[in-house]
């Protein structure tokens, strides 16, 4: 996959090449002087592989990823104005469409880098005991802490989560891109979370492409409790599940159980939640076959963008983001409390925490 996403760029600077360089009638210094620029933009990758020893998380200064970053997606959008702008002749072209690409780029990597918002979610079922009317359930995803993403955002986070007065605050996965080595001090921050009834994390996809064991010690020493396939009793009138990713191979035996059996003991009318950072993985909607009340995901990054997020919808068994109500269930899908530095755009999704209050319908 890192191949790809490596060399893929080269082709469509070439693409760019012939439907932006040529059409507008550069001469010879200027056409190679934008090829020059095109192909700086188009090895973000290859850079952050072959200096920072890892394509989508390298171990660079902060400020030369973000640049990178810049210029990578400004190439993107370039590329893309100059198809739509193929058969358009107006003045000053290349001006105007390097001052768009270039310009929604930073405005993307502003709405993705800046302090989360704060979305409060109400779920309303017949479901919900009278006892848990009113509970508040704060929720965070995909912060993929890295080292463009450093302690001084974790730490806001953190500030942030905290001050929402949560009953209960869950974690659903994608919390780091990187090596003990280099982020531990940038993911530290997170074991000072606290809620009245605990704070519990999953595990997502990103968890097992660096050293998930490694990491995982770490974990144990800062308290900070995962769900693997088990259930934990919060109170006599909610069960809290969560679920390992179901995409990872380790060297460590998965226990990933269908939600149908994590919560086979709950028979007293027990409110069940369940984590799981996919919104439908292994191509099971839990709620929809009553495996659980309540599934708090993440993954899909609020669809990133408007358009994009249907084709993100559609690998995610048609969720993006947002509550979605089934039956007397719902699943909510976070849009995200970080960025991943991979694809670095929002437009129209800022990152949120997520403020899930429980309402109980008669």
């Amino acid at each position: 996959m890192q191949t790809f996403f490596v060399y893929f760029p080269f082709a469509l600077a070439f693409f760019a090449y012939l439907t932006f360089v040529l059409r507008c009638n550069f001469k010879v210094r200027g056409q190679a002087l934008w090829v020059m620029a095109l192909l700086v933009c188009a090895s973000k990758f290859l850079v952050f592989r072959e200096l920072g020893g890892d394509a989508f998380a390298p171990e660079l200064p902060e400020l030369a990823i973000w640049v990178f970053n810049w210029l990578y997606s400004g190439f993107i959008f370039l590329f893309g104005l100059s198809i739509l702008a193929f058969f358009v002749r107006f003045p000053y072209k290349a001006l105007v469409l390097a001052v768009l690409a270039w310009g929604l780029a930073l405005l993307g990597i502003y709405n993705g880098m800046r302090s989360p918002s704060v979305e409060a979610v109400e779920v309303v079922s017949p479901k919900i005991p009278v006892s848990l009317d009113g509970y508040r359930i704060v929720q965070l995803s995909d912060l993929h802490v890295s080292c463009a993403v450093r302690a001084w955002r974790t730490e806001k986070v953190v500030e942030i989560a905290n001050g929402l007065d949560a009953d209960l605050m869950v974690v659903t996965g994608d919390i780091v891109d990187g090596t003990p080595e280099n982020l531990r001090a940038d993911v530290e921050p997170l074991k000072k979370l606290s809620a009245k009834d605990g704070v519990y994390f999953v595990t997502g996809n990103h968890e097992f492409y660096y050293p998930w064991l490694e990491w995982r010690w770490y974990y144990d020493e800062w308290g900070m409790r995962f769900l693997r396939g088990e259930t934990v009793q919060i109170r006599t009138d909610l069960v809290l599940g969560g679920i390992d990713d179901p995409s990872v191979k380790i060297n460590e035996p998965l226990n990933i159980p269908s939600a149908r059996n994590l919560f086979a003991a709950a028979t007293n009318g027990e409110y069940r939640v369940l984590l799981q950072h996919r919104p439908k993985a292994n191509g099971t909607n839990n709620v929809e076959l009553d495996f659980c009340d309540l599934q708090l995901s993440g993954h899909t990054h609020g669809g990133v963008a408007p358009l994009l997020s249907r084709l993100i919808a559609r690998f995610n068994g048609g969720y993006a983001r947002g509550l979605y109500r089934i039956a007397d269930g719902a699943l909510y899908v976070s849009p995200g409390t970080g960025q991943w530095a991979g694809f670095p755009v929002r437009f129209f999704n800022p990152p949120v925490v997520s403020v899930i209050t429980l309402k109980h319908d008669d």
